[in-house]
């Protein structure tokens, strides 16, 4: 029985051609399929930031960059100018000037081009008390953002990991700073927003913008006031308060008489607060900035 089975079917016989070919096949199905893989994932790793970086940070700073690309999947060069320097910057318009400066927020004061270019700032840390000039005013260190940086979203990265408490600020502090209250380090955090049905549209226009740029994402819902109302009082009530907005846009009151929320502004009658318990606070923080600058 056997005997008649194998003469029906019998093994396939495949010539050193044959399997040349069916190499061939495979390997162009394979080319075919990474061909599809998005491009700027194959070169983000390889797409490099600059950075100049003032000589007081040398130390805390040369520990925090390695630190950040062996966890990030950037690429980082860095520069260390003495303050002075770093102020000369400026003062030549071809000067080539980098996509992160590290410095104290007041050397950027010395410069209306330099305030203008790098305004968008992050904060992470001040002199130690003692090593403070009395005649210098007590400004932050702060990671300052080119406005036209060409791959913001890492820079940004890079400022938020200077500002988080598990990350930057444990450098820092082993050098002798005073850190600052930063958010705690995502690659990408994530901020939800609970907006009055009527800005909606604008928020959602400028929130795309901000998401890009930034690396974030942004949560975006909108309700009546009645509806928001309902919603935060029942969330507040149970034990998932993670799940309380971080940011509400154009609520006036809403929220701010309670110990959930922190009003921000009251500004053109647009009412906005953010969560006491936002992951990303300071992230929050800046949209709503982005957005009075914007508008």
């Amino acid at each position: 029985m056997n005997h008649d089975f194998n003469k029906i079917f019998k093994s396939p016989k495949y010539t050193g051609v044959t399997l040349s070919l069916l190499s061939m096949f495979v390997l162009a199905a394979m080319f075919v399929v990474w061909q599809q893989f998005p491009k700027s994932q194959e070169l983000e790793s390889e797409t490099e930031i600059s950075v100049i970086c003032d000589k007081i940070l040398l130390v805390p700073a040369q520990k925090i960059l390695a630190s950040f690309m062996k966890e990030c999947p950037y690429r980082v060069s860095i520069e260390f100018l003495e303050t002075d320097q770093i102020k000369t910057l400026f003062h030549g318009l071809n000067a080539t000037l980098p996509d992160v400066l590290i410095c104290n927020e007041f050397d950027l004061q010395s410069s209306e081009n330099a305030a203008f270019i790098y305004s968008e700032r992050i904060p992470f840390a001040f002199e130690s008390g003692g090593a403070t000039d009395l005649k210098t005013p007590n400004f932050p260190f702060v990671c300052s953002i080119h406005k036209k940086a060409q791959k913001a979203h890492m820079a940004y990265s890079l400022g938020r990991y200077f500002s988080a408490p598990s990350r930057g600020q444990f450098f820092l502090a082993e050098a002798g700073f005073t850190g600052v209250d930063g958010d705690r380090w995502m690659l990408k955090p994530s901020i939800s927003i609970l907006v009055e049905k009527a800005y909606e549209k604008e928020i959602r226009s400028m929130a795309k913008y901000f998401s890009e740029r930034e690396g974030v994402m942004i949560d975006i819902v909108s309700k009546t006031l009645a509806d928001a109302n309902a919603t935060i009082n029942l969330i507040a009530k149970s034990d998932a308060k993670e799940y309380l907005p971080d940011l509400l846009i154009g609520f006036g009151s809403i929220g701010t008489e309670s110990s959930i929320y922190s009003p921000i502004s009251r500004q053109a009658g647009v009412g906005a607060s953010v969560s006491y318990s936002a992951k990303s606070k300071k992230t929050a923080l800046r949209f709503w900035k982005f957005l009075q600058n914007d508008a």
